[in-house]
């Protein structure tokens, strides 16, 4: 479900078994079910993924060019849109390991990042390497992680 309102942030977070939140992107407030998920070997490895990812602790610079990122980006009809710089920083990881098998998600580094000089260090990079869409304007986006 989702709402238009006057004020942004009438309410966000847990209520009679729905999620409530604003989408400033979209300028709405959304509305959906909670489901709690069943707890499987994928869902607990996609979390040692995500805690591991989030553990790298990317840079301001890289977070802002990802942001501009979202910006920037010229969305075709049907195409699942980015909400969140969060939501490009793990398309761009997972298209990393998918684009080179050596790259292990659970063991990652910052470290590793540099020393191998992997596409994902900055925007920039990645879409030169294919990970992500080219969009205009691309090339100001050189912020390392």
């Amino acid at each position: 479900m989702i709402v238009e309102s006057k004020f942004e942030l009438l309410f966000c977070g847990n209520c009679d078994g729905m999620v409530y939140y604003y989408n400033k992107r979209l300028g709405k407030m959304i509305a959906r079910k909670w489901v709690k998920p069943k707890t499987t070997a994928a869902n607990r490895r996609l979390g040692a993924i995500t805690r591991n990812l989030k553990s790298l602790k990317p840079s301001e610079g890289f977070i802002k060019d990802l942001r501009v990122y979202i910006a920037l980006y010229d969305y075709s009809p049907g195409e699942r849109h980015y909400m969140s710089w969060q939501n490009v920083y793990l398309t761009l990881m997972y298209a990393l390991a998918k684009q080179n098998p050596a790259v292990d998600l659970l063991t990652i580094t910052r470290e590793q990042i540099t020393s191998d000089n992997l596409p994902c260090k900055s925007v920039k990079d990645a879409i030169e390497a294919g990970l992500l869409r080219e969009v205009n304007g691309y090339e100001n986006l050189t912020q390392e992680i």
